[in-house]
């Protein structure tokens, strides 16, 4: 009765021990399924993100071109009109002054906004990276996926550029306080107090 006894009980017991095999084989099945589904998913993020950041950097292209080539104008109607004092009305100066500094405000209020947001959505950018990588779960050893690698290449990018629009913007401020006289002399200065007008409306 006794080897009956323990005849039954390791019978019982391997039944036991293949169910929870086979319970983990089907375990891990899943979490294979689970793991691929999330690489596969997170593909798209990545070529999204990367596009998103290409439109970025363009724009902030966009933007260092017009702060440069505005610089220089500025620069080259104030030889002009320093060259050609005939050009303004007596009395004008101080009147342009004032005019000029109300515009070059607006300008740099709204480059330094421009910054600030290229600077958060780099930020965000860099911070939806970090999570995607988590979900990834990519550790030192792993390779590292050619879209992550270009995304980071992208961002890299991105964050030169706003350094260099940062740059030009000092430059095109410290610019703007050394010149008195602003564009094509007093017909110049009528423009810019019809744009403060308007904008007052």
């Amino acid at each position: 009765m006794e080897n009956g006894t323990d005849y039954g009980f390791l019978v019982r017991q391997n039944s036991e021990l293949l169910r929870g095999l086979d319970e983990l084989e089907k375990t891990c099945a899943t979490l294979r399924e689970e793991n691929g589904l999330l690489r596969k998913s997170s593909a798209p993020e990545t070529e999204e993100k990367v596009r998103r950041l290409r439109r970025k950097n363009t724009e902030l292209s966009v933007l260092a071109k017009r702060l440069e080539e505005r610089a220089r104008k500025l620069q080259e109607a104030n030889l002009r009109v320093v060259n050609s004092p005939s050009l303004l009305r007596p009395g004008s100066v101080e009147q342009c002054k004032r005019a000029f500094a109300r515009q070059r405000a607006r300008d740099l209020a709204q480059h330094a906004d421009l910054l600030l947001s290229k600077d958060k959505e780099i930020a965000a950018l860099q911070q939806e990276c970090r999570e995607l990588e988590a979900r990834q779960g990519t550790t030192k050893g792993s390779p590292v996926p050619s879209g992550r690698v270009e995304f980071e290449r992208l961002l890299r990018e991105s964050q030169r550029e706003v350094l260099r629009l940062q740059r030009q913007l000092s430059v095109t401020s410290s610019k703007q306080q050394r010149d008195h006289i602003p564009d094509h002399g007093s017909e110049k200065c009528g423009d810019i107090e019809e744009q403060d007008e308007e904008d007052k409306r």
